[in-house]
């Protein structure tokens, strides 16, 4: 073989093991960013159930039968008498 074909052939090897060396890494990132994927999917599926039970929380606590019930106990709100309302007539 010349010295022309034994640099080719040398180069195509080169050329071989880089393609080798660049599919192993490609793999490697695709595989690690699949993961922080699955993770970060993960991290979205539980903040969507966490705002699902605040939901729940926050009409719980906003029920106007709650609300009622801590007017009259806490604030000893009342239902204006039939001659406590007044009735505003506009101009």
């Amino acid at each position: 073989m010349s010295a022309a074909g034994t640099l080719r052939l040398a180069l195509l090897w080169i050329l071989v093991l880089v393609s080798a060396v660049s599919v192993a890494l490609v793999s490697h990132l695709c595989r690690q960013q699949y993961a922080e994927l699955m993770a970060l999917q993960r991290e979205a599926s539980q903040m969507d159930e966490d705002y699902g039970k605040y939901l729940l929380e926050q009409s719980a606590w906003g029920s106007l039968q709650r609300i009622e019930t801590k007017a009259v106990q806490e604030l000893k709100m009342r239902s204006p008498r039939p001659d406590e309302i007044l009735m505003v007539k506009p101009d």
